[in-house]
C-alpha cells in the first residue's frame, strides 16, 4: 500500500471512506500522478494565487489533468471527486490527522 495513505480510524462512515478511496487509488503509476505530480501542482497553485493567479490556475487545472489521467488511463475509475465531492476533503483530513499523530509521537518525550 502507498505510503501516504491514511490509516482506518476513527468512524465507520470514515473507514468506508478510506477503504473505498484505497480501491480506487491502486495502481503505482496513479499514486505517482497523484502524489509525485498532482498533488504538488496544486499546492504550488494555491501558493501562488496571489502573485500570479493565470500561473495559479494554470497549475491548478494542469494538476487535476495529471490526476484525472491517472484514475482514467491506469485505474480505469472515474475520479472520487467527481462522484463524491466530499470524499477528498474527508481524506485530506485523514492524512493530516495521521501525520500530526505520527509528529506528536516523534516529538513527545517516551
Amino acid at each position: 500500500m502507498p505510503s501516504f495513505m491514511p490509516s482506518v480510524s476513527g468512524s465507520p462512515r470514515m473507514a468506508r471512506l478510506i477503504e473505498k478511496y484505497r480501491r480506487d487509488h491502486s495502481h503505482p503509476v496513479n499514486h505517482v500522478l497523484h502524489v509525485g505530480v498532482g498533488w504538488p501542482m496544486v499546492a504550488a497553485a494555491v501558493l501562488l494565487l496571489p502573485f500570479k493567479p493565470l500561473w495559479s490556475l494554470g497549475l491548478f487545472l494542469g494538476g487535476y489533468a495529471f490526476m484525472f489521467a491517472g484514475h482514467f488511463l491506469f485505474e480505469r475509475n472515474l475520479p472520487t471527486i467527481l462522484t463524491r465531492p466530499s470524499t477528498p476533503f474527508v481524506i485530506a483530513w485523514a492524512v493530516i490527522r495521521d501525520l500530526g499523530r505520527g509528529l506528536l509521537r516523534f516529538v513527545s518525550p517516551r
